[in-house]
């Protein structure tokens, strides 16, 4: 979680502050953030819908009760400034905030604002981002008038990643292909990988990152390899650390182009992004442009993707040795603003603060 991050960078920089966190109710919330040792309050929330749902009703009134509740916590923190990271439990705190006249500096991670940040721009004193400023303004022309508040950061990114030890995977040397499906699995992308499969593990290893929903199916297509197929090919659920591990160890990566696409930057590598459609403001379709307007990935849509599309673009990477490097220094070089993200966060919360 880049807050956290943020959050030890702050404590670095001065032992005394005091650092509150304000989110949901949701009981993995608490537990992540206490176990980091900050102290947590949780308000009521309300997602932000874009289509009609009678579950609006609800949540409009979660929503306002949520503003009180932010507004008696400030009252009773007194804090010099609030830092709001997007998502809807962010923006009852930041008109809670506003209405107290606490200075907020709010973050983006993807490379368009999403609809909590752009509602939260005008109440916002500092508007860090994690792509080059340009880009917000080229790509949403109305946020022109608050591009002085704009401070391209970058988005921190947790130490572990780029420590985490390296591990051998399999007994031979062939090149790995880490196909990565979030924690729910990437179905759509699952379904594809298994229809190459055999293909693929004639040639390489593959390392599938399934999720908990398709970790039994892929076990189960494991099982059903024909010969020793199976001994190329690991199925992995949801777990952190060996996650971790595997980005390591991959040769190249398959994967959505939501936030994990910063955590290919840091390690730089060769990715293929496959964008979800229809995710919250087509980010991850923006994403992944980003990344391939600069020759630092390759781009399928999920429309076009299939067995042979799929196999096609694993081959390239991995057999074009000299493409394969220049998407990785690519990546790589694209991510260096990352190294450093949770300090450049850390200051310009400070400078607000004082």
């Amino acid at each position: 979680m880049s807050t956290l991050a943020v959050a030890a960078a702050l404590q670095n920089k001065d032992k005394d502050i005091e650092l509150l966190y304000v989110g949901s109710h949701k009981p993995q919330d608490r537990e992540l953030v206490e176990a980091a040792g900050l102290q947590f309050r949780a308000i009521s929330t309300g997602k932000l819908r874009r289509y009609f749902s009678l579950q609006n009703l609800v949540d409009s009134i979660n929503f306002l009760k949520g503003i009180g509740e932010a507004q008696n916590i400030l009252q009773e923190f007194k804090p010099n400034v609030v830092f709001a990271k997007g998502g809807y439990v962010a923006l009852p705190v930041v008109m809670a905030a506003k209405r107290l006249r606490i200075p907020v500096v709010i973050h983006e991670s993807d490379s368009r604002l999403g609809l909590t940040n752009r509602l939260a721009v005008a109440s916002a004193k500092w508007v860090a981002v994690s792509f080059p400023v340009a880009n917000y303004i080229k790509t949403q022309p109305k946020l022109v008038k608050y591009k002085n508040k704009f401070v391209y950061t970058g988005l921190p990114i947790a130490k572990g990643i780029v420590e985490a030890p390296k591990k051998k995977f399999f007994v031979n040397n062939r090149p790995i292909v880490l196909v990565a499906g979030g924690s729910q699995g990437a179905l759509t992308i699952s379904k594809v990988l298994w229809q190459t499969l055999p293909e693929l593990l004639a040639k390489y290893n593959v390392i599938h990152q399934a999720g908990k929903s398709n970790y039994s199916q892929a076990q189960d297509v494991k099982k059903g390899l024909p010969g020793s197929l199976g001994r190329n090919y690991m199925v992995m659920g949801f777990e952190v650390d060996g996650y971790r591990k595997a980005m390591k160890a991959a040769d190249l990566i398959v994967a959505r182009a939501g936030s994990s696409i910063f955590e290919f930057q840091a390690l730089g590598k060769p990715v293929i992004l496959i964008p979800l459609p229809g995710s919250a403001n087509n980010h991850q379709h923006h994403n992944a442009m980003f990344l391939s307007s600069r020759n630092a990935a390759i781009t399928i849509d999920q429309k076009d993707l299939s067995p042979d599309t799929l196999r096609a673009a694993i081959e390239q990477v991995i057999e074009d040795k000299t493409f394969q490097a220049k998407l990785s220094d690519n990546i790589l070089e694209l991510g260096r603003m990352n190294r450093s993200a949770d300090e450049r966060l850390a200051d310009l919360i400070i400078k607000t603060a004082k």
